[in-house]
């Protein structure tokens, strides 16, 4: 009986094996990250399973046993190389630039992300990710999505200021300008070109109803209770009204994959 029984068996066991076996990751190219932007938009094209190399500043939970090759802000050639990838993705944030001729002279073949403050360049970006990951599709749904999040709305006009380190602001044509405007809010420091410093008196004159400082910088700005004491804040609306805080500088003063929220938090402060 039990040798009748043994071909069922063993289909049973093979099945049984085959069910509890780890999922094994999609075939695709190895590929390096070498900047935290560009692994944020793997990971948000759920291609982390293709990384075998980042940059050490992309700290995501799902990247944790992706092995690091080093800081992009100051990038060498031989942690990649060990990588042994078959494709090699940065941005404009790798440093230095010339990284990227250093790994196509060593053989490698590499795609440089050319992104910057514009909303739709950063889209752009995502789907130049998606085309190097053959995940074009994916890769066009999510910018299409994103790029409608930040396209500027209408709003109650309230004023905000963004600020590094409670000097330098986030003026016109920057990656905080875009999320203020897409917030429905009004940049208070529109009248700087770019992310420079503004004047104690600009500060009193901007009269901001929110203010965002990036957190890390405490130790420049003091504290928030510092920060709201100065006599260019203490009569704005924002002291008033209880809305000068710390979020951290990658919220609000870069692009990235977590825009969208950022814009649907400010727009919660400035409603």
């Amino acid at each position: 009986m039990w040798r009748k029984r043994l071909p069922l068996l063993l289909a049973l066991a093979m099945a049984h094996a085959l069910a509890a076996a780890p999922a094994q990751p999609a075939a695709g190219p190895r590929v390096v990250a070498l900047t935290a932007d560009v692994a944020e938009i793997v990971l948000a094209l759920d291609a982390q399973h293709l990384l075998v190399g980042r940059d050490k500043l992309a700290r995501q939970p799902q990247l944790a046993r992706v092995p690091e090759i080093g800081s992009s802000r100051a990038l060498t050639p031989q942690p990649v190389l060990a990588s042994k990838p078959d494709l090699v993705l940065g941005s404009d944030q790798a440093q230095p630039p010339a990284i990227y001729d250093q790994l196509q002279a060593l053989g490698l073949k590499v795609g440089r992300i050319r992104h910057s403050e514009d909303p739709a360049a950063f889209a752009d970006g995502i789907r130049q990710v998606g085309q190097a990951l053959g995940q074009a599709p994916r890769a066009e749904q999510l910018a299409a999505r994103w790029l409608q999040a930040l396209q500027p709305q209408a709003g109650k006009g309230k004023r905000v200021l963004f600020s590094y380190d409670g000097r330098l602001v986030a003026g016109s044509g920057t990656a905080g300008d875009a999320i203020i405007r897409a917030a429905g809010a009004v940049n208070a420091a529109a009248d700087v070109q770019g992310f420079l410093p503004m004047t104690p008196e600009a500060w009193l004159r901007a009269a901001p109803d929110v203010v965002i400082v990036a957190a890390h910088n405490a130790p420049v700005f003091g504290s928030l209770a510092a920060l709201k004491a100065r006599p260019e804040l203490a009569t704005s609306p924002a002291v008033k009204a209880n809305r000068v805080l710390a979020w951290p500088a990658a919220d609000f003063l870069r692009l990235g994959v977590a825009s969208p929220a950022t814009v649907q938090k400010l727009r919660a402060l400035a409603s």
